[in-house]
């Protein structure tokens, strides 16, 4: 009995053509021959694990396996450590040398090692950029290292110093929730448009007590209806003075010699003020400061840098 012919239509020629035979037999034996290769491909591999690599072979692919992920997991950790020694870096130049008035430390000159050996070994990529973090680390804490020393022997000359400069928050604020405004450039909660706040604001409810967070002497005890409302300030010395405004009442009176975290009034919201809160100022040779860096004795490094973060935000002021 003949063969039934088949035909496929051709978009070409828009005409249905007869297929032969053979080349129908040729495609099949094409499309088994690429399905044993692949098989056979599978298999060579699947045996040259287990026959061409020894036990001992398998162990080391598995072991530089492991050391390729440890290694990841230190990268990121030196990452960490570099962002922590930054921050340390940051307090040293903008709060503790400025607070001495001392020139910033003079860095380390590099050491100029490439390590370009350790490209060739396995993982030498990242090998090598751990080398370099890791010097780099270790310059910056050598560096670190020499600084605190010098701070520390001028802080044993200039106790009074440490003890007159603004150390703490003007409130307690242990989980950072009654900062509301912080230094620089905020709203205007009366006229609605950008102007600069000199201080900082921390509300809290009337009657909150206020603390002195520096000594020295108070030397204003004033009420006002507009402004400040009933206000300190108190002169520590040394060019510094801080001012605390919108009080509902006074602990202390003018003249009186204070020390850091004495008790000198209550929130409150008189004056220009649209709710209770503490409106904070640090001046510096009637200079303002952002009050943000003379919060050292109060903080942890990660409270400080939290403190930072809500303090750069915009808000609008309270007053």
């Amino acid at each position: 009995m003949p063969r039934s012919s088949k035909y496929v239509y051709n978009p070409k020629t828009l005409m249905f053509e007869r297929v032969s035979p053979k080349s129908e037999y040729v495609r099949w034996r094409l499309a088994g021959m690429i399905s044993f290769l692949i098989l056979l491909i599978g298999s060579s591999v699947y045996l040259i694990d287990q026959y061409l690599y020894t036990p001992v072979d398998r162990q080391i692919r598995d072991q530089n396996r492991l050391l390729k992920a440890e290694l990841s997991i230190l990268e990121n950790q030196i990452n960490v450590l570099e962002k922590k020694m930054g921050t340390l870096q940051s307090r040293d130049v903008n709060i503790y040398r400025a607070i001495y008035n001392v020139d910033p430390p003079q860095k380390r000159d590099p050491r100029g090692t490439d390590y370009k050996e350790l490209l060739k070994l396995p993982n030498g990529k990242i090998l090598h950029r751990l080398k370099t973090k890791m010097e780099r680390l270790e310059e910056l804490a050598e560096t670190q290292m020499t600084s605190y020393q010098e701070l520390n022997k001028l802080a044993k000359n200039r106790q009074d110093l440490i003890d007159a400069i603004p150390a703490i928050m003007p409130v307690a604020n242990k989980k950072l929730r009654r900062m509301a405004s912080g230094f620089g450039y905020r709203k205007d909660p009366f006229y609605h448009t950008t102007s600069f706040h000199a201080g900082m604001d921390f509300t809290a409810e009337t009657g909150t007590e206020v603390y002195a967070t520096g000594n020295g002497i108070i030397e204003k005890v004033q009420s006002d209806r507009w402004g400040y409302g009933n206000h300190i300030v108190i002169r520590h010395g040394y060019g510094y003075t801080t001012l605390y405004g919108h009080l509902s009442r006074f602990a202390i009176k003018s003249g009186t010699k204070v020390v850091r975290g004495q008790l000198i009034g209550y929130i409150g919201s008189t004056g220009r003020s649209t709710g209770p809160h503490l409106h904070y100022e640090v001046r510096y040779k009637n200079n303002p400061l952002n009050p943000a860096f003379f919060y050292r004795n109060d903080l942890t490094d990660e409270e400080y840098q939290e403190m930072l973060d809500q303090a750069q935000q915009e808000s609008t002021r309270f007053d």
